[in-house]
């Protein structure tokens, strides 16, 4: 005789599983302030504090008087977060310029968060927040024990100026820093100058050599007095030995 399984219970069995899948995926949707989702713009900051990297205590309060990017990522060393992290540490000296601090929080423990910066040079702080106590307290999505990629840009008196949920890792810098710019009335900074530098290298217009390019015609009285300066390391004029035979 043939035992069927209720069908009854099938039911019950299947909308547990759902409920606790899909309360791992959605994370906590309220916030300690009360709030639903992200934190919004116009919002007061929370006062939270974590250890970054090298196990220093870092204080949102504590940046009050310049803006502070806070970017949450999910995972130390996955290419996505490597992209960015790599983005907001070649943009550094600018943020520097522009008076902005850069805070990267995830889950990741302070060992991961060190070896992460140690093999990336990462000159900025990133955050411990194994218990998610920033996630929440920005409203951020847990998924399964991750957080979502969500950017907030904090202004100088602690409150969200703009939040960027979705990001894309790559030119997710730049554009932070053109905002974080605007706040503090500071001039955008320059992009470094080394593409700049790099060019005349590889280019044939910049080499002394180029048949008469207006460049180098303007070097030769910085160059005369000593040879050995010159970029390329060519000697200018044959002009000079063309003077003697003049004279006859």
């Amino acid at each position: 005789m043939k035992r069927r399984f209720p069908t009854a219970l099938v039911f019950v069995v299947v909308a547990v599983v759902f409920a606790f899948v899909s309360l791992l995926a959605c994370g906590a949707a309220e916030r300690p302030d009360g709030g639903q989702g992200l934190l919004p713009v116009g919002a007061t900051a929370p006062d939270v504090f974590a250890a970054d990297q090298n196990g220093a205590i870092q204080r949102l309060s504590d940046q009050r008087g310049r803006a502070v990017v806070v970017y949450f990522y999910p995972k130390d060393g996955t290419p996505g977060c490597t992209e960015e992290a790599c983005a907001f540490r070649d943009a550094w000296d600018r943020f520097k310029q522009a008076n902005v601090q850069v805070f990267g929080v995830s889950p990741d423990t302070r060992e991961s968060h060190e070896a992460f910066a140690t093999e990336h040079r990462l000159p900025f702080p990133i955050l411990v927040d194994t218990d998610q106590t920033w996630a929440n307290a920005f409203g951020v999505p847990t998924r399964l024990g991750s957080i979502a990629r969500v950017t907030f840009l904090i202004d100088p008196d602690g409150k969200v100026a703009k939040v960027y949920p979705d990001v894309d890792p790559g030119v997710h810098a730049d554009e932070v820093l053109k905002d974080a710019a605007q706040l503090t009335g500071a001039a955008l900074p320059a992009a470094p100058a080394a593409s700049a530098s790099a060019a005349p290298a590889g280019s044939d217009a910049a080499a002394p050599g180029a048949a008469g390019a207006p460049g180098a015609a303007g070097a030769p009285p910085a160059a005369a007095g000593s040879a050995a300066p010159v970029a390329t390391g060519t000697m200018l004029p044959p002009a000079a030995p063309a003077a003697p035979p003049a004279k006859r």
